[in-house]
């Protein structure tokens, strides 16, 4: 095995000076393109060089409002909630390919990379709440199997190695009131066509509470926040994952930026918000590459050869600054690396 592969969650903070609402409207209405594409090349390219071997697209729009505005906007639609597939789009990966091609051009190398989508559950809950609609959660997964198809056709110098499905509602929220059939339907319609393309499928949980259904999908990789709760762990039977041809792939860096600045708080009797100084303690005593190293040596122990992939917890949107943010993915790279190329990481992934 190639060792341990990098992926990141995708969203980082915004420069400051910018909003949330900015990024919406600029991708809304294509109005000041060159400065959001910008912002977009820089920080993917940022990923490259800090060691992130499958980057997704820099994401600075909300995961599920920026597929659902295009879903409930009739103009897009065929019938009320089931997009045209030339609407379904991904607008960062049009920049993300002209990266590729410039890094394909210095490298001789193509570059893999990770493509994310809200998840149709998730999608779900925000659009129609606690009632069981089906015939609308069969609609949102044919929505995103036509945002994934859309995604192939638009990148043409870099390969689509993983599709993540954003699902951290199932196994955490109690509102959901589909049936465990209902729920392999739909994540299966949204995952199919990716495996078909040779790529794989990630269902992005928080906790893998629910992840037996998952193996029922052909979804192939399963992600989750082991970095912050290490007890999810054990939750996981590798033989239910082998038998499924499942593998893992584990957050091995936290990324619940109040519950890590509460921890200086704590230790160190301060703000960190008021003394952001302090906050440089959290990549440089708390998140360190040893750390992360030595988290995935644990979760390796336990599941040895299912774990193929491995990165932060999630995004880091809400990190207070990008300088912090790239720290972390720099310290996540050296970690896996550490692992990757020590004798015990080889031995652990035979």
């Amino acid at each position: 095995m190639q060792g341990i592969i990098f992926s990141d969650g995708g969203s980082l903070p915004l420069p400051q000076g910018l909003t949330r609402n900015w990024v919406k409207t600029a991708a809304k209405e294509r109005n000041e393109d060159e400065k959001l594409f910008a912002l977009i090349r820089e920080a993917f390219q940022k990923k490259i060089e800090l060691g992130v071997k499958v980057p997704t697209y820099p994401q600075f729009r909300d995961m599920i409002g920026q597929f659902l505005e295009i879903i409930q906007d009739e103009k897009n639609c065929s019938e009320p909630y089931l997009v045209k597939e030339e609407q379904a789009k991904i607008l960062e990966l049009e920049i993300v390919d002209e990266v590729a091609k410039l890094y394909r051009e210095a490298s001789g190398k193509t570059l893999e990379i990770r493509v994310c989508v809200a998840g149709p559950t998730d999608l779900y809950l925000q659009a129609f709440g606690e009632t069981a609609f089906k015939d609308a959660y069969h609609y949102l997964a044919l929505d995103i199997d036509r945002f994934i198809r859309q995604a192939f056709k638009t990148v043409k110098h870099c390969r689509i190695a993983l599709v993540a499905l954003d699902e951290p509602s199932l196994g955490m929220n109690d509102r959901i009131q589909f049936f465990d059939p209902d729920i392999i339907s739909a994540l299966s319609l949204a995952s199919t066509y990716a495996r078909r393309q040779g790529a794989d499928v990630e269902i992005h949980l928080h906790s893998p509470l629910k992840y037996e259904i998952v193996c029922e999908t052909p979804i192939n990789v399963l992600g989750f926040e082991y970095a912050a709760t290490p007890s999810y762990l054990e939750l996981l039977d590798r033989k239910v994952l082998e038998a499924s041809e499942t593998f893992v792939r584990p957050g091995v860096a936290r990324t619940d930026i109040s519950g890590l600045i509460g921890s200086l708080n704590e230790e160190y009797g301060i703000n960190a918000w008021k003394e952001p100084a302090y906050m440089q303690k959290i990549v440089k005593e708390k998140e360190t590459p040893l750390v992360i190293q030595k988290r995935l040596e644990k979760v390796c122990a336990s599941l040895g050869a299912r774990v193929k992939y491995a990165g932060p917890d999630c995004g880091l949107a809400f990190w207070p600054n990008r300088e912090l943010a790239f720290k972390l993915l720099e310290n996540t790279a050296k970690g896996i690396n550490a692992f990757n190329n020590s004798s015990l990481g080889k031995k652990l992934l035979k």
